[in-house]
């Protein structure tokens, strides 16, 4: 079941890149980071958890500076 999960994050962020603009692209791997890291937390692979969270603090920030 959680490798399921793994697999669903990987397939989450291939999607991602193949979006050409950037609020899809963004939003789409947030969702494979949020996967990853609960792939992460369950199987456990703390260099998933960090570099998920990294990923996610960084499109937030990009989102946040981009709609201001």
């Amino acid at each position: 079941m959680i490798d399921a999960i793994g697999y669903i994050a990987v397939i989450a962020g291939l999607y991602a890149v193949t979006k050409k603009q950037m609020l899809p692209f963004r939003i789409w791997h947030i969702i494979s980071c949020l996967l990853y890291m609960v792939y992460g937390f369950f199987n456990p692979a703390y260099p998933v958890l960090v570099s998920g969270s990294l990923f996610i603090v960084i499109h937030l920030f990009s989102l946040r500076k981009s709609n201001s």
